[in-house]
């Protein structure tokens, strides 16, 4: 069984060491090399640096002219497997494998159609996800389900866990997929409420404080790979930008105080008074620091943070 495997994103990386264990993998196909970090220094992906050090042959098109359909369709794959690639695949190469063209889609299609399933989950609250296996058509994750399996998502679950959780599900059914598709040629209508988890925005991780305690919570584990939540607050007359990375809620119900005024400062917390119940900050960013527990930040910045003290939403000085 020779395979072209498509992806770009640490999340395939399991699922990619299985293929090669299961079949032959003859080529591995991924995003051109992108600048990262605060040097912005041109770096591969994940997927291109185990390619490399397993000498599997890697390519990286900016786009798909003919040569590269030519390049693909000789090496005369029976299957294509897309795992967060970040492109929509043309015809002309999802018709190229001898069997089929696959994708493995972290959700329970046809909820989460698009680039951001496992953050929209945890962001809308979802207490349950899946993967998804697909065989391919020319529009966005609506081919026909291969095979499906679900998982609980777990109240202390965040965008980290939950997509090293999906990431090992994959893992574990992809080979189920393949042969049960190769033996049976059986696939099942995508059925059910359709939606669509478009790409994350910066604006996306600010924190609006006039939202319940559970939403601003959710949205702190969904965003927490990036944006990051974040709100704002004068020091000095001095607007810093915090982010949030850990919260927990407090209050789930009630009215306490303004929304974004802070009502309690603890050793280990600081709880904020949301649109509706509270919401205790565990772990942060201040601008220009380190990520820290907040008794770290509370040494070196409780004697300027005096109760009642606002956290604003807006982009501008309190």
């Amino acid at each position: 069984m020779r395979i072209i495997f498509f992806g770009s994103d640490i999340f395939g990386l399991p699922s990619l060491e299985t293929l090669k264990r299961s079949f032959e993998l003859v080529a591995v196909v991924s995003s051109v090399d992108k600048p990262k970090g605060r040097g912005l220094k041109i770096s591969p992906n994940p997927i291109k640096e185990w390619a490399i050090l397993n000498n599997i042959t890697i390519f990286q098109p900016e786009k798909f002219d003919d040569n590269f359909i030519n390049i693909i369709s000789s090496l005369s794959p029976d299957l294509i497997v897309l795992i967060s690639y970040g492109k929509i695949l043309p015809s002309l190469i999802l018709n190229i494998p001898k069997i089929a063209s696959i994708n493995v889609h972290p959700s329970l299609l046809p909820k989460y159609r698009g680039p951001a399933p496992i953050e929209w989950a945890l962001i809308n609250g979802e207490t349950k996800t899946g993967i998804t296996i697909i065989k391919m058509d020319e529009k966005i994750d609506t081919g026909k389900i291969i095979i499906q399996k679900e998982i609980e998502i777990l109240p202390s679950d965040d965008a980290f866990t939950l997509k090293n959780k999906l990431s090992q599900l994959a893992k574990d059914i992809l080979i189920e997929g393949i042969e049960t598709f190769i033996k049976y040629r059986k696939t099942y209508p995508q059925i059910g409420h359709v939606s669509y988890a478009r790409k994350l925005k910066k604006k996306d991780g600010l924190i609006k404080w006039e939202n319940s305690a559970e939403k601003i919570h959710n949205l702190v584990r969904g965003v927490i790979i990036w944006p990051t939540a974040y709100t704002y607050l004068s020091i000095n007359s001095t607007k810093k930008l915090i982010k949030i990375y850990k919260t927990e809620i407090g209050n789930k119900e009630g009215k306490f105080a303004k929304a974004g005024e802070i009502i309690k400062i603890e050793k280990d917390y600081i709880e904020v008074a949301c649109g509706n119940g509270t919401i205790k900050i565990k772990e942060l960013q201040i601008e220009g620091k380190k990520r820290m527990t907040v008794s770290q930040f509370l040494c070196g910045y409780r004697n300027k943070i005096k109760i009642p003290f606002f956290l604003s939403p807006f982009y501008k000085l309190i």
